[in-house]
Order: C-alpha cells, then sequence, then structure tokens
C-alpha cells in the first residue's frame, strides 16, 4: 500500500514537471493518432479492437488536452 501511494505521489509530480512541455507533447500525440488511423483504415492492418482502443485514445487525448481549458472556463 505504501508503495502504491508513493508510485501515485512520484507520477503526480512529473505529470506538474511535463506541464511545461504540453504545447511540445501535442502534435507528437496528433502525429501518433493520426498514423494509426492510416494503419487502422487504410491500410487494414490488425484486428477490430485495434480501432476500438484508437478511437478511445482520441478521445481521452481531446478530453485531456481541453481539460485545462474548461476548467479555467469554469473557474471565472
Amino acid at each position: 500500500m505504501l508503495l502504491s501511494a508513493g508510485t501515485g505521489l512520484a507520477g503526480g509530480s512529473l505529470a506538474v514537471r511535463l506541464t511545461a512541455y504540453r504545447m511540445d507533447f501535442l502534435p507528437v500525440s496528433l502525429v501518433a493518432l493520426a498514423a494509426g488511423f492510416y494503419l487502422s483504415y487504410w491500410r487494414r492492418m490488425g484486428p477490430r479492437w485495434n480501432r476500438v482502443v484508437l478511437w478511445v485514445a482520441s478521445v481521452l487525448t481531446a478530453i485531456l488536452w481541453g481539460l485545462p481549458y474548461l476548467i479555467a472556463a469554469l473557474q471565472r
């Protein structure tokens, strides 16, 4: 239990440090998602569940990218 709490705190502190690079990570994630869509739909590589995971990752990326802007708008 203590190990999982320490891991959570370490992950939280790492996330705070990486906030400064948020806009640098966005193009990288968009390119990775675009490559995933290309391979899943145009090349028809992999099973069907790959597309499901790809859509879940796309939705999570959009939510996590827009979350700070939504929180800032709600705090006004």
